[in-house]
């Protein structure tokens, strides 16, 4: 079984005409590479006709089991004021967690504007997950999602379920001996088999290494996820593969890590 825990609904690279398009050609990739379920991270502009919003998503999935949501807060634009909004989502289950975008937006993970969602989700036990590292063209945005203050977020929520995505690239080292001793600390790997993250991030070869760490670490706490469209799929199956894991550790990373952090069963 594989679960594609990071996923967009966007005409990135004109790739559709139309969202409904880009979600049509998302399902066939699921079929094409074997993906048996996904998360769907919203973007947390609204009304956008190039990325999906939390109402596009959600009326596109319709009725489908496969296909889970998270809850995208709005920083900047609307400080705490959702919380309530998400709260009903989540004791709802129409969303499994929320997406912060530090980087994408001026905002550190430590801002006080986010501090009611950590309580929320801690409180209800669902996971946060940080977008992190660089954006494609942009290393300045970096310095809004370092990993250290993901860390004190950790810490001062420890029961709260914090999700690294894209491992701060290209400082994945980094990203790794910083955050190894936080209990709490998860990881996402979508972006990593990205010929851009590769080439700035050291080579493939640096990316695995990094990886077997992070998994004889803590292998019930790595996720697999790709970052479609923007990275392909079968690239991100592929760098699992190439891992040799015992096969146990494979199912782990590729569905039952995701389906217990999130609670898809």
């Amino acid at each position: 079984m594989v679960i594609d825990s990071h996923v967009h609904i966007s005409k990135y690279g004109k790739n559709a005409a139309s969202l409904e398009e880009a979600f049509r050609l998302y399902l066939d990739e699921m079929k094409k590479n074997n993906i048996d379920a996904a998360i769907i991270i919203p973007d947390n502009v609204e009304g956008s006709d190039q990325i999906a919003d939390l109402d596009k998503v959600i009326d596109l999935i319709g009725k489908r089991e496969n296909l889970f949501l998270l809850g995208s807060p709005q920083i900047i634009q609307r400080r705490s004021g959702e919380a309530e909004k998400y709260k009903r989502l989540l004791e709802d289950k129409k969303i499994k967690g929320l997406k912060f975008f530090p980087g994408h937006d001026p905002y550190y993970p430590t801002d006080e504007r986010c501090l009611p969602y950590y309580e929320l989700c801690e409180k209800l036990d669902v996971p946060v997950l940080f977008h992190t590292g660089e954006n494609s063209g942009d290393s300045e945005c970096a310095k809004w999602n370092d990993p250290k203050y993901i860390i004190e977020v950790a810490r001062r929520y420890p029961k709260l379920k914090v999700i690294i995505t894209h491992y701060y690239w290209p400082k994945l080292e980094y990203c790794y001996e910083i955050t190894k001793d936080v209990p709490n600390i998860y990881f996402e790997i979508a972006a990593l088999a990205d010929e851009e993250v590769i080439g700035k991030s050291g080579g493939i070869e640096k990316i695995r290494e990094i990886l077997k760490k992070t998994i004889a670490d803590r292998p019930d706490k790595i996720l697999f996820g790709t970052d479609w469209p923007m990275c392909k799929i079968e690239d991100h199956i592929e760098l699992v593969k190439s891992l040799s894991l015992e096969k146990e550790i494979e199912e782990k990373i590729f569905s039952v890590n995701a389906e217990k952090i999130y609670k898809l069963i």
